[in-house]
């Protein structure tokens, strides 16, 4: 395993440890609203990186921004233009996966930044979609963490 992967590794166990501990807690998701949707993003802006390198798509040393996550396919595809090896569309899946990751950059400052939430719904949707990428990309490489 190069350097770069485990990398990403470790962001991905602190994103687990993160959920873990924000789901256990009895004074539940909202107390955690700012740094769950913060480390979601990042979690999957270091999931997708993962898979990109294990599929030898993405050049060495170049990084995936998460705002790019919430772009429309099209503006999206111009942005990894720059970054991956081959294009978007050659990628196995690579519209479910990126639908994924948007849902989840999807509103993200105004959860880091804005108020409180009134239930935690959304951050409760949140985590399950995040899981369902990683599961997603677990059955395409193998066990992440």
């Amino acid at each position: 395993m190069c350097m770069q992967e485990q990398k990403h590794i470790e962001a991905l166990k602190e994103v687990m440890e993160t959920i873990d501990f924000s789901i256990k807690d009895n004074r539940g998701l909202i107390v955690y609203q700012r740094r769950l949707t913060a480390m979601l993003s990042l979690g999957s802006q270091h999931i997708l990186e993962l898979y990109l390198h294990k599929i030898n798509a993405i050049k060495p040393g170049t990084q995936l921004k998460h705002e790019w996550l919430k772009m429309e396919e099209k503006n999206l595809e111009m942005q990894l233009a720059g970054i991956l090896t081959k294009s978007l569309s050659s990628i196995p899946d690579s519209s479910y996966i990126f639908a994924l990751a948007k849902k989840i950059e999807t509103d993200r400052n105004d959860l880091v930044y804005g108020s409180n939430l009134k239930n935690d719904n959304i951050l409760r949707e949140k985590i399950s979609i995040f899981l369902d990428l990683k599961k997603f990309i677990e059955q395409k490489i193998g066990d992440i963490i």
